[in-house]
């Protein structure tokens, strides 16, 4: 069965986590759960979200990892959002590269700031 929050060992690829389990430190939400974070093979996300998305994300982790519906809860608010991205990725590529990675990028920062328009 899949766990789509980082709980099981059915991710692959380099930096997936695969086979470790993540709680959140001394994150908003590792107090709130206690733990402690694992390090190796993961990257800060450089990404700006609107404050009342941010604390929907930070309510519906929360909310999952309290309710006895849920089969298998997220760890991690962290385990939560690279499930999310995994799946927005993976749906990117098959809409628009036939299913497959698209080509590695030809610089290895991005542009960060307003658009150029």
């Amino acid at each position: 069965m899949s766990k789509p929050f980082g709980g099981g060992n059915n991710a692959s690829g380099p930096g997936s986590g695969a086979g470790r389990q993540t709680t959140g430190g001394s994150s908003i939400l590792g107090k709130l759960i206690g733990g402690q974070q694992v390090p190796g093979g993961k990257s800060k996300v450089p990404a700006y979200v609107n404050n009342a998305l941010l604390d929907r994300l930070r309510d519906t982790v929360v909310a999952l990892q309290r309710s006895p519906r849920v089969e298998v809860p997220p760890v991690s608010l962290s385990a939560f959002v690279e499930a999310a991205i995994e799946a927005a990725v993976t749906e990117a590529e098959a809409e628009y590269n036939d299913g497959d990675r698209f080509p590695p990028r030809p610089n290895a920062k991005l542009k960060t700031g307003p658009p150029v328009g």
